[in-house]
C-alpha cells in the first residue's frame, strides 16, 4: 500500500512541478505540488514520505533538471508539515506556529541552495531580472505609466544586487501561500478518505513476516473459524457475526447469500486477514498470493491487473525461476492466442477469466473465488465452472465459490448460507434457495422475448457503419467494432448479446457518445425526426455532442460512483432539481431502503452498488437508458426487483438498451435481440417478429 502511494502521488507531484517548470504561463501549478505528497504524510508512515521525496526529487531532476529538483524538496517539506498536522489531528493554529518556524527557515535554504549553486543563481537572477525589464519596457511605451516602468527598472536592480534578500522574502511568502493552499485542499480529501482503510486489508503474513513461503511455514489448511465476528472500523455494525465453518482439502464449497450479506468479507478472513471477534485456526499462514498458498480472486478482476501484457499479469510477483505454462493456463481459461494483448483492452469477462489464470499459475492450496463468472459469457460461464470443480476433485485443491448463480452453488459439494452476516442452515424465507434456482443451460432456444407492443415508436437512435479500435495505428491495434448499422425504437428494449471481447462494451460507450466512432456516425434523433423535447438538440446530431442525453450503467459500478453518500450520488446523477423526496423514491424504485441515503457509497456491497447506479439514472430522466451487465453480482431476489423494475420503466415508455449474458431474466424487458460477432453485429436466431411497420431486423 505504500509504495503504491508513493508511486501515484509521488508521479502527481513530479507532474505539477514539471508543468510549473517548462510552461511560462502555468507556475500556479506549482501551489498544487505539495498536496499529493501531504497525503502520501496524513496517511501512511513517515518512511513513506521519506521514500517518495526521495524518489520525486530524482525523477524530477531527470525531467526538468535542478530547478524542478529544488522545487519538488520544497514541496516534501511542505507536505510533510502539512500531512503530519493533519495525521495528528490538530488544527489551523498548530499550522500556523508551524509556518512562523518553517516559512523562514524554507526561505533560507533557497538562499542556501542559490549560493551553492551558482549557474542556477545567476540563471534565476537572469531569467527574473529580465522578465521585469521587458515589463518596464511596456510600461515606458505608455507615456502615463513610464514612472511605472522606472519603478519596475529600479526594482529588477535591486533584486540583482541583494539577490539574497528577495530570494529569502519570495521564498517565505511562497512558503507560507504553499502551505495554507495545501491545508485548504488537504482537508476536504482527508475527510473524503476517511472511511477508507490506509493500510493494506489483505496484507500478505509471509511479506510481513519478511520470509519465503517454506520458511514461513505456509499451510492455509484446514481452516476452522471458531465465532468468528469482524467490524470495518470501531463502533460501526459487525459485517459479520459468529462464524462457525470448516473447510478441508479438496473441498468445493459455495458461499450464498444476498447482497450485503457479508460474503466478500468471509472470503478477506479465509485469505487471511484478522478477525476483530472470534479466531480463525490454520496448521500455518495463509501465504496469500505465495506460490502454494492462498490465491484469491476478486470481485473486480481490474483491480488486480498488474502486467501490461496478459501473459506478463499471469507471472507478476511469482518468484524467479517458476515454471509456468503460461498458453496453457490462458487457453484452460478460455483466452488462447491472447498472451501479448494488452491488459487495459480485455472485456470484464475477460478481466476474470485472467485473474483465475493468475490465481491458478500460484497453483494454491486454496483458492478464493469472489463472484468469478458474473461478466462472462454462458458458454465460458461452464467452462469456468467445470474447471473449479476439477481443481478440488483431481488436485486437491479446496475451492471456495462466492455466487449468486444456482448452477454453480449446485455444483459444489456443500452450500453455506449468510443472512445478515450470520450462516444459517437454509436460506431465509424472503429468499429463493439458490441451489434450487437453477440458471438454463449455455445455449437455450427461447423465444419468449416481451411483446414489442402498440407503443414502439420511431427511431431514436441510429447507428450507420460504426467502426472502432482501441489503440489505433499502432502495434497493438485491437479492432473491436466493424461496419455496425443499427436502429434503437422509441420505446423498445434492445439486448445485445455477445462473448466476450465481442465488443458490447464498447459499442455501449459509443451509443452514449462517450467514445467516437473511427469511422461511420452514432445519431440520436426525436419521435418524428425533429427536436428530441427531453435533450433540446436538433435531429441528426451526433451523440459525442450531446453527452448526458443518454444515460449509461457503467460494467463497474464502483467507478461511476463518485460522491460519499448515496444521497449524495444520485443529487449528482439526477440534476440540480432532485431533492431528498425524489432520493428517497427512487431508492424504492430499485430495492433500496430510503434510509440507506445517507449510508456512505464505499460501505456498499457490489449489488448494492450497482442499484444506486440505477437509482441516479433514473432520476436523471434520461430519453434512453443503456445499461452494461446490470444483473451482475445481484442476489436472485435483487435480480428479480431489477428486471420488474426495467420492465415497468420500458412498459411506461422509457427506451432500454441491455448489455448482459443473463438472456432469460430479461425476456420481460427485451423485444428485440441483436447478436455482436468478433465486433459484427448480427440479428439473434430468437429474434422476435419484425417490429410494427419496420424491417424488425439489426436495423
Amino acid at each position: 500500500m505504500e509504495f503504491a502511494s508513493v508511486a501515484i502521488f509521488g508521479g502527481l507531484t513530479v507532474a505539477a512541478v514539471v508543468i510549473a517548470s517548462v510552461i511560462p504561463l502555468a507556475q500556479a501549478a506549482g501551489l498544487l505540488a505539495p498536496i499529493p505528497l501531504a497525503l502520501v504524510a496524513a496517511r501512511t508512515r513517515p518512511r513513506a514520505l521519506v521514500t517518495a521525496t526521495v524518489a520525486t526529487t530524482a525523477v524530477a531532476f531527470a525531467m526538468a533538471g535542478t530547478g524542478a529538483m529544488a522545487t519538488v524538496l520544497g514541496s516534501a517539506l511542505v507536505a510533510g508539515i502539512v500531512g503530519d498536522i493533519k495525521r495528528r489531528r490538530r488544527g489551523f493554529p498548530t499550522l500556523l506556529a508551524a509556518t512562523l518556524v518553517a516559512a523562514p527557515l524554507l526561505g533560507g535554504v533557497s538562499v542556501l541552495l542559490l549560493l551553492i549553486l551558482v549557474p542556477l543563481r545567476e540563471l534565476t537572477i537572469e531569467a527574473l531580472t529580465n522578465s521585469i525589464h521587458g515589463v518596464a519596457g511596456l510600461m515606458h511605451r505608455w507615456g502615463p505609466f513610464d514612472r511605472v516602468g522606472n519603478g519596475l527598472d529600479a526594482f529588477a536592480d535591486s533584486i540583482a544586487s541583494h539577490w539574497w534578500v528577495w530570494i529569502w522574502v519570495s521564498g517565505t511568502v511562497g512558503t507560507v501561500i504553499s502551505l495554507v493552499v495545501a491545508w485548504w485542499i488537504l482537508g476536504p480529501v482527508i475527510h473524503r478518505l476517511r472511511d477508507v482503510p490506509s493500510e493494506d486489508t489483505l496484507d500478505s503474513d509471509v511479506q510481513a513476516t519478511g520470509r519465503s513461503a517454506v520458511e514461513a511455514g505456509v499451510a492455509p489448511l484446514p481452516i476452522v473459524a471458531e465465532g468468528v465476528g469482524f467490524s470495518y472500523s470501531p463502533g460501526a455494525l459487525p459485517v459479520l457475526r459468529d462464524i462457525d465453518l470448516r473447510i478441508d482439502p479438496g473441498e468445493f464449497v459455495a458461499i450464498v447469500g444476498a447482497n450485503g450479506s457479508g460474503k466478500s468479507t468471509l472470503a478477506k478472513i479465509l485469505a487471511g486477514r484478522t478477525p476483530t471477534s472470534g479466531v480463525v485456526h490454520r496448521p500455518g499462514l495463509a501465504g496469500l498470493g505465495v506460490h502454494g498458498g492462498t490465491a484469491l480472486v476478486l470481485q473486480r478482476p481490474e483491480v488486480q491487473m498488474l502486467g501490461s501484457r496478459v501473459a506478463d499479469d499471469v507471472v507478476w510477483g511469482l518468484p524467479a525461476g517458476t515454471e509456468v505454462d503460461v498458453d496453457a493456463l490462458l487457453a484452460e481459461v478460455g483466452l488462447a492466442g491472447l498472451g501479448d494483448r494488452e491488459t487495459t483492452d480485455l472485456s470484464g469477462g475477460q478481466q476474470q477469466r485472467l485473474a483465475i489464470a493468475a490465481a491458478l499459475a500460484r497453483r494454491p492450496q486454496l483458492l478464493i473465488a469472489d463472484e468469478v463468472t458474473s461478466m462472462v459469457d454462458p458458454e465460458g460461464r461452464g467452462h469456468l465452472l467445470k474447471l473449479l470443480a476439477a481443481l478440488a476433485r483431481r488436485h486437491g485443491i479446496a475451492v471456495v465459490l462466492i455466487t449468486h448463480r444456482g448452477s454453480e452453488a449446485a455444483a459444489a459439494d456443500r452450500v453455506i448460507h449468510l443472512d445478515r452476516g450470520r450462516i444459517v442452515p437454509h436460506p431465509p424465507l424472503w429468499m429463493p434457495d439458490p441451489t434450487t434456482d437453477l440458471d438454463h443451460p449455455a445455449v437455450v432456444e427461447s423465444s419468449s422475448l416481451a411483446d414489442p407492443g402498440p407503443h414502439i415508436g420511431g427511431p431514436l437512435m441510429v447507428l450507420d457503419q460504426v467502426s472502432y479500435a482501441h489503440l489505433p495505428g499502432s502495434p497493438w491495434e485491437v479492432q473491436a467494432l466493424t461496419d455496425v448499422n443499427l436502429t434503437v425504437y422509441r420505446g423498445e428494449g434492445l439486448l445485445i448479446v455477445g462473448g466476450n471481447g465481442s465488443g458490447k462494451t464498447t459499442l455501449a460507450w459509443i451509443m452514449a457518445g462517450l467514445l467516437t466512432p473511427l469511422t461511420g456516425t452514432c445519431h440520436l434523433l426525436g419521435v418524428t425526426g425533429k427536436v428530441t423535447p427531453a435533450a433540446g438538440f436538433d435531429a441528426g446530431e451526433p451523440i459525442t455532442e450531446h453527452v448526458g442525453a443518454v444515460g449509461l450503467g457503467f460494467q463497474h459500478a464502483r467507478l461511476q460512483l463518485q460522491k460519499v453518500t448515496v444521497a449524495d450520488e444520485i443529487m449528482a446523477a439526477g440534476g440540480e432539481k432532485i431533492g431528498t423526496a425524489e432520493v428517497a423514491r427512487v431508492l424504492e424504485l430499485v430495492g433500496l431502503p430510503r434510509e440507506m441515503a445517507a449510508s456512505k457509497v464505499d460501505s456498499l456491497s457490489g449489488g448494492q452498488m450497482r442499484r444506486v447506479v440505477l437509482a441516479g439514472l433514473i432520476a436523471r430522466k434520461p430519453d434512453m437508458l443503456v445499461l452494461d451487465e446490470p444483473l451482475a453480482g445481484l442476489d436472485p431476489v435483487s435480480r428479480d426487483e431489477i428486471v420488474a423494475l426495467l420492465a415497468r420503466l420500458r412498459a411506461e415508455g422509457m427506451t432500454i438498451v441491455i448489455i448482459s449474458h443473463d438472456f432469460e431474466s430479461l425476456d420481460s424487458v427485451c423485444t428485440r435481440r441483436v447478436r455482436l460477432v468478433d465486433g459484427r453485429l448480427l440479428p439473434d436466431s430468437h429474434d422476435v417478429a419484425p417490429l410494427p411497420g419496420r424491417d424488425g431486423g439489426v436495423r
